[in-house]
């Protein structure tokens, strides 16, 4: 239930009266458990081995954001960042398009894309890691075959340093700013990832301010490496960090976490400047602006809540402390105040944004995720979902499963599908074992986690049993269905140039589970397609439209060669082309 303070008639209104479209205000921040932020209660953190580096948690903008906004109290992510934002960017369960990570083929619609043909200016600044490129288009470029118009990001052709002295794309050009030794041009010191990233967030927000525009922003901070931030006291710590070598048990170069809480300060003021700038430019009514974190907090720092309670970071690990993060709407006349305790699964942000926006989502029909927002804005107290479906296999590359998890969970039960290890599955009561202790230890994960067998399956209650049963339902309804066939779907045989047509695809079975879609032309030069799968007539001629199930082409713009395979199914559509 939303435990609003305010609602008015104009919650229900998806735009302002004018018509313009509103803009939207994405921050994604890096390793960031709802344990690690004030509005959930959290407020000293410190390194598990090192009691003594206790310092308190300061977020004063981000607890204003959640003071006058809705702070969601349910919402989870994946345990790792890339799993987080490839299920983020598509709306799609990982099981669906997460074939390797850093290779997410662009044939895959993002919402960037979405927003992007509809007319909205598209900008990211900071963490990119979702692609390394293909042999026709490098790295460097291929982030703007995801819907971007404007970035400047980390992580493009590889990682670098991210905070002092940062590798940075922007637009196509790399900049290592460790090698090359230039000062910031604005503060005269040692350029600083997070502050260049924020800076560019600013002049997209003042450039595109006169038209409805989608700012993603996944930053930099507050993952590691740990460094002291410009605004470290004294001001010799940050000018004169050693990045030659890790600082006390890190291992990163730069590293030393005592300084995770400099770093979460900063983060705090990024997040401000953008505010303010909205509120600058006259643009917070006609703003939505969403903050969360994309997985839980690193595993070597504890969090001390407001209650006295104690939780350790726990990224990797599919437990609350993994997968559970902040999930902050801010909208001044649309979305009330208060707090709402519903299931959010990271899938339901893509079709959230675009009902919000008032924008019909061209691929519905292949998403994960359900549209919260008549609950974030008080229309409905049905929640929108009553389980949460996971396919997560850590960083590995299908085919290879050895890691693999899959599981459903509702507020109080989870329910893991059976593997090699436990060939009956696994289950928890969350209620009073969030962090899935039960049961015999079993081998190590990863991030420091291992295997847990759960409670005894011989020996649930019958409540335990009821919900066993009904997460099996969820699994079953997910279980993994391959596809057998593809048709294209054609309203016509013949273009005049100039002339658009969009093709549809028919897949069996209907329930197919990667039901991606490449398409290709055989000459772009006399039509083009994309990946919506509107074409385009550019002279005369005549084409053959091929399109590829993602089942067997598997796709990948990881750099090599082939960027996917042509021999499986796929169907062929005959296109005249005339003047």
């Amino acid at each position: 239930m939303i435990r609003a303070l305010f609602l008015t008639l104009l919650l229900v209104l998806p735009g302002l009266a004018d018509d313009r479209k509103p803009n939207v205000v994405l921050f994604l921040i890096d390793d960031l458990s709802h344990f690690t932020m004030t509005p959930y209660g959290g407020r000293f953190v410190e390194i598990i081995d090192q009691p003594s580096s206790r310092k308190s948690i300061v977020m004063p903008r981000i607890e204003k954001l959640a003071e006058q906004g809705i702070r969601c109290d349910h919402a989870y992510t994946y345990a790792i960042c890339e799993n987080t934002r490839v299920a983020l960017m598509t709306g799609m369960h990982n099981g669906r398009n997460l074939i390797q990570p850093k290779a997410l083929h662009a044939s895959q619609i993002t919402f960037g894309d979405v927003f992007q043909r509809q007319g909205y200016a598209t900008g990211m600044y900071g963490k990119w890691k979702q692609t390394r490129g293909t042999p026709t288009i490098p790295a460097l470029d291929y982030i703007s075959e995801l819907g971007w118009d404007d970035y400047l990001c980390f992580d493009v052709t590889g990682e670098g340093f991210r905070c002092i002295e940062p590798t940075l794309v922007e637009n196509g050009k790399l900049t290592n700013y460790h090698k090359t030794g230039k000062k910031d041009p604005v503060t005269g010191r040692r350029p600083y990832g997070p502050e260049l990233c924020n800076r560019a967030a600013l002049k997209f927000i003042e450039k595109h301010k006169d038209r409805p525009f989608f700012l993603y922003y996944p930053m930099i901070l507050v993952h590691d490496e740990h460094t002291p931030t410009p605004d470290t006291k004294p001001e010799s710590i940050y000018d004169e960090w050693d990045l030659s070598k890790p600082h006390g048990k890190a291992k990163m170069l730069g590293d030393d976490r005592r300084y995770l809480p400099d770093m979460l300060t900063y983060m705090d003021k990024m997040v401000g400047k953008v505010i303010d700038k909205l509120a600058e430019l006259d643009l917070s009514d006609n703003t939505l602006v969403i903050f969360m974190g994309d997985n839980g907090t690193k595993e070597t720092f504890r969090m001390t809540m407001a209650d006295g309670t104690t939780h350790d970071g726990g990224k990797g690990g599919s437990d609350r402390s993994g997968e559970q993060v902040g999930l902050i709407f801010h909208w001044p006349g649309k979305v009330p105040t208060g707090s709402y305790d519903g299931l959010v699964d990271v899938v339901d942000l893509y079709p959230t944004l675009f009902d919000a926006c008032g924008i019909e989502m061209p691929n519905a029909d292949k998403i994960d995720g359900v549209s919260q927002w008549p609950q974030i804005t008080g229309v409905s107290d049905k929640p929108a979902r009553n389980a949460i479906y996971h396919w997560f296999n850590m960083n590995d590359i299908l085919p290879r499963t050895e890691r693999l998890r899959i599981y459903a969970f509702d507020a109080d039960f989870k329910r893991y599908a059976p593997d090699s290890r436990y060939p009956k599955g696994r289950f928890f009561d969350r209620r009073s074992d969030p962090e899935e202790v039960a049961g015999e230890r079993g081998e190590a994960l990863g991030w420091g986690h291992y295997f847990h067998a759960g409670l005894d399956l011989d020996k649930l209650t019958d409540e335990q049993r009821k919900a066993w049963d009904e997460l099996g339902k969820v699994l079953e309804a997910k279980k993994e269905v391959p596809v057998t066939a593809l048709a294209i779907k054609a309203e016509k045989n013949e273009l005049k140039v100039g002339e658009k047509t969009t093709l549809g695809t028919a897949i069996k079975p209907t329930n197919a589970t990667r039901n991606n879609v490449v398409w290709v032309s055989s000459n772009p030069e006399v039509a083009r397609i994309d990946k919506f799968g509107e074409i385009t007539a550019l002279k005369p001629g005549e084409v053959e439209i091929r399109v590829f199930s993602w089942q067997d082409a598997r796709p990948l713009a990881n750099g090599k060669k082939p960027e996917f395979k042509t021999d499986g199914i796929q169907a062929m559509h005959r296109l005249k082309i005339t003047d």
